[in-house]
């Protein structure tokens, strides 16, 4: 048996006792958890006849799929480790992450094989491709067809010249977008990613709990036990020190070995469609942890988002929660809703992480649609999924998506010397945790950047500059590599950008700079507008005067047809500085 804390030992412990209940959808087609299991072993012993060793690292070439969940599971069979890759990666992006995670084999789709088989002399360690689709295999070039060469085993667990994976082991390798240089590797073991993101919910307990013990009698509904919180009593209860405190402790110490009881209640009974990419944080913590409790993962059969394919879904299965990616997936969803009608009265909850997600389109998915639902936003990143939340409920009346509480975890501080900024300062947001990533793989310098200590404890710093209030909240400014200097100012994209997005001509928005002999850097906006606007520069510039500081508004515009954007949506900022260096039409408007 696998380490008993683990993904594959819960996998192993459904398959046996709620083996014949849904494990993972898409579209038409379907496992149960003992077919997940049993192919999971197939895959296992594949690797492991391939001479591949405990420790190596499986490249995955894949999109939101049933492959992806049974090759990250046939990886962690054998001790393996998983490496996500991103699939808009150009091919110097994929061979600087194939070679800088070491990774001996890849299990892609076949869309991709023209690719790997381009780059395949410039990444050496490379010894396998395993291909989904109809590609026949090769053994002569080391590529096998994976349907094919999974067939061929049997059902039984790999077995293992070394020991099993244990939760302390890494897991998998994430890379990060690269929105401001070359991705770069973070490690995880399974223990470190789900009590990290564990511990962001048990920080926030307290605020969660005297928010609940305000609301309106209603928001308990009509059991037994909503009627006795939503009593005088029930309440004081809920805003005690002691509640909060014997909450947290009971969260923080939840065991994560497997619970046949919890699995079993849970089979069948909970389901989440995940949209967000599983390479990415937010999507791979739900599509594992959730299942591990018996939960049902729900994918897209399209390789692309379609927000009405995810609606049909949702009300098809009944779907209970949702991952998503801020306003790249939910903007097109509000405006689905808004047109046709569905029933979602099952969905009990919405993870967004990855971007922002805009006041309007949280209101307006609360508001109009989803009248029980929670919206829980998250901030963090390939480091740290939850590296803080907030939730908001139909009831709410701000929705502020830049805003969010202050816990002990939480830290905004002077990066060099760890020291806490003033209300109204900015500085780096910083999280402390006791469960850290191992760092990044293969660059020791980038990890002591990211893991440091200070007043006695370790802290993650995620490289995100926030402003505190007086209030106990913080706001979101931006990322510091993204910042602006222009005379001396210092100008955060993400203000601007969202101030820009509430012009309805505009399709998307970067903001960036170009060289300056007067400003040292001028503030340059590179827009992409809808099809048929005619909105000129000085439309756009005048737009933002006596909204935003003189120094902040744009002084040229760029105006492009191709905005270049990362997978999770956002602009992908190195690309647009190479756009604002190069000679092109732009619009320069000095005030």
């Amino acid at each position: 048996m696998a380490g008993k804390h683990t993904f594959v030992n819960a996998l192993e412990k459904n398959a046996k006792y709620i083996g014949n209940e849904l494990a993972v959808v898409q579209g038409h087609r379907s496992l149960t958890f003992k077919t997940l299991n049993d192919r999971a072993n197939q895959l296992g012993r594949v690797l492991s006849s391939l001479n591949i060793k405990r420790g190596e690292r499986i490249a995955l070439g894949l999109t939101n799929s049933i492959e992806f969940v049974e090759s990250t599971y046939g990886a962690w069979k054998c001790a393996c480790i998983s490496v996500p890759l991103n699939y808009r990666f150009m091919d110097d992006e994929l061979v600087h992450v194939l070679n800088n995670s070491d990774s001996v084999a890849a299990i892609l789709e076949e869309e991709y094989l023209e690719t790997f088989l381009r780059i395949k002399p410039r990444t050496p360690k490379l010894r396998f491709l395993l291909v989904v689709g109809e590609t026949k295999s090769n053994s002569a070039e080391n590529i096998y067809n994976y349907e094919q060469i999974i067939n061929l085993q049997c059902t039984e667990k790999p077995a293992l010249g070394w020991p099993e994976q244990t939760d302390q082991d890494i897991g998998y390798n994430i890379y990060t977008g690269g929105t401001t240089g070359m991705p770069k590797g973070i490690s995880f073991n399974e223990k470190a990613m789900i009590k990290s993101t564990i511990e962001a919910f048990s920080s926030a307990l307290p605020n969660q709990l005297l928010a609940l013990s305000k609301a309106p009698d209603h928001s308990f509904g009509a059991s037994t036990v909503g009627k006795l919180l939503s009593s005088p009593l029930g309440r004081k209860f809920l805003s005690a020190k002691t509640t909060s405190l014997i909450a947290r402790w009971t969260l923080e110490h939840i065991p994560l070995s497997y619970n046949r009881i919890t699995a079993k209640r849970t089979a069948g009974a909970l389901r989440v469609l995940v949209v967000s990419p599983m390479m990415h944080s937010l999507g791979w913590v739900l599509s594992f942890s959730l299942p591990k409790l018996g939960a049902t993962l729900y994918l897209l059969e399209s390789s692309s988002y379609d927000p009405q394919e995810a609606l049909q879904t949702m009300q098809r299965h009944k779907i209970n929660f949702l991952g998503a990616i801020g306003d790249a997936t939910l903007k097109p969803l509000l405006k689905e809703l808004d047109s046709n009608d569905y029933d979602l009265s099952e969905l009990k909850g919405i993870f967004a992480s990855g971007m922002p997600t805009s006041a309007e389109v949280k209101e307006g998915l609360l508001k109009k649609h989803m009248l029980n639902t929670r919206f829980i936003d998250f901030i963090g990143g390939s480091e740290l999924t939850g590296m803080a939340f907030k939730v908001y409920t139909s009831k709410d009346t701000e929705f502020n998506k830049s805003s969010f509480p202050i816990t002990d975890r939480i830290l905004i501080v002077n990066s060099k010397t760890g020291e806490p900024v003033s209300p109204g300062e900015v500085g780096e947001l910083a999280r402390q945790t006791d469960h850290l990533p191992n760092g990044y793989y293969n660059d020791p310098e980038k990890t002591r950047q990211l893991i440091k200590s200070f007043h006695g404890k370790s802290w993650l710093m995620s490289g995100d500059l926030a402003q505190l209030d007086d209030q106990g909240y913080f706001h979101f400014v931006g990322r510091g590599s993204e910042c602006i200097n222009t005379g001396g100012e210092k100008v955060y994209p993400e203000e601007v950008e969202n101030l820009l997005r509430k012009l309805p001509d505009i399709k998307e928005v970067g903001l960036t700079a170009t060289p300056s002999s007067q400003w040292g850097e001028l503030v340059t906006a590179v827009v992409h507008l809808h099809d048929g606007s005619e909105l000129t520069a000085e439309e756009i510039i005048e737009y933002t005067k006596g909204k935003i500081s003189g120094y902040k508004r744009p002084k040229r515009v760029i105006f492009t047809d191709h905005f270049p954007i990362t997978l999770i949506g956002k602009p992908h900022y190195r690309a647009l500085r190479e756009m604002a260096k190069a000679p092109r039409d732009s619009k320069v408007v000095n005030d």
